[in-house]
């Protein structure tokens, strides 16, 4: 954690945001606008689609993580509905990490554990800046499953957040490295794998786990803001078993269960955001 705050520290001296108007944003009438917008901390380069409203009062901000996918028509459908609704949202792009690696390396792995909080909080400030935003405007946080595991982070470490809503989200990264059958997790862990000289995933996990010090069932620990979890219960992406995890090792929260695989629990974002708006409004 001391090793974090350092970081933001650092981030919040070092970050250079880049705004442009959206080449696509060609529609004046509707009821937002878009920008794009770039920043670069400590060599990563952070992009976004930041969502204002344009025909109401701006009564709080949202960020909406992606999924491993990128941003996806989930998330700019979610982006768009939020934003005519009073909601500034910053609606994340994918960035790298050392999942992209050719060569992975655990150490890094541990670095990039934080960067979705990092990314948050320099958006937070150049939308903040941009938009000449009240200090005491609400944050809250969205996604589904690796853009759960980001919300989960931000959630607890990004100090203005006031609430959270998360879907498909598991602890214990190394049993999810190890036995996800994501489609870009399984490519990681397959070449991951042969440059270990591994064929067994258990003993990928096990090297997994000499590793990887930082976890989703620790982070949540620091949340302290009030968030709802949604768990599909035939997931073999993020496993059941480690979305269960998280009732356990979280403070108390809010719970849904879904007799559903991992695919159709993602679009429960899209498919219960009157239900997520409404949780948030009440915490404004």
């Amino acid at each position: 954690m001391k090793l974090f705050m350092i970081s933001l520290i650092f981030t919040l001296l070092s970050q250079t945001p880049a705004w442009a108007s959206n080449p696509a944003d060609t529609n004046k009438d509707r009821d937002y606008s878009i920008f794009d917008l770039k920043i670069e901390v400590n060599s990563t380069s952070y992009k976004a689609f930041v969502y204002r409203p344009t025909k109401l009062k701006i009564k709080a901000l949202l960020i909406i993580s992606p999924t491993i996918k990128g941003m996806t028509s989930i998330e700019e459908s979610n982006a768009q509905y939020f934003s005519k609704r009073g909601y500034v949202v910053i609606a994340t792009e994918q960035f790298y990490t050392e999942l992209n690696s050719p060569n992975p390396d655990p150490e890094k792995l541990n670095a990039d554990y934080y960067k979705p909080a990092l990314a948050a909080i320099s958006f937070i400030n150049a939308v903040d800046q941009k938009l000449n935003l009240p200090e005491t405007l609400p944050i809250f946080a969205l996604g589904a499953s690796q853009g759960g595991i980001f919300t989960l982070i931000i959630a607890a470490h990004v100090p203005r957040i006031k609430g959270a809503w998360f879907a498909v989200t598991g602890g214990d990264l190394p049993h999810i490295y190890a036995y996800s059958d994501v489609e870009e997790l399984a490519k990681f862990r397959k070449n991951h794998m042969r440059i270990l000289g591994m064929t067994k995933m258990k003993d990928y996990e096990d090297y997994l786990r000499l590793y990887l010090k930082n976890d989703p069932t620790i982070s949540c620990k620091e949340i302290k803001v009030p968030f709802h979890q949604t768990i599909a219960l035939r997931d073999t992406s993020v496993p059941t078993s480690t979305q269960e995890l998280l009732v356990d090792e979280c403070p108390p929260h809010d719970i849904s269960r879904k007799n559903m695989n991992h695919a159709a629990g993602t679009v429960t974002t899209v498919l219960e955001r009157q239900q997520i708006m409404d949780y948030f409004d009440d915490l404004i």
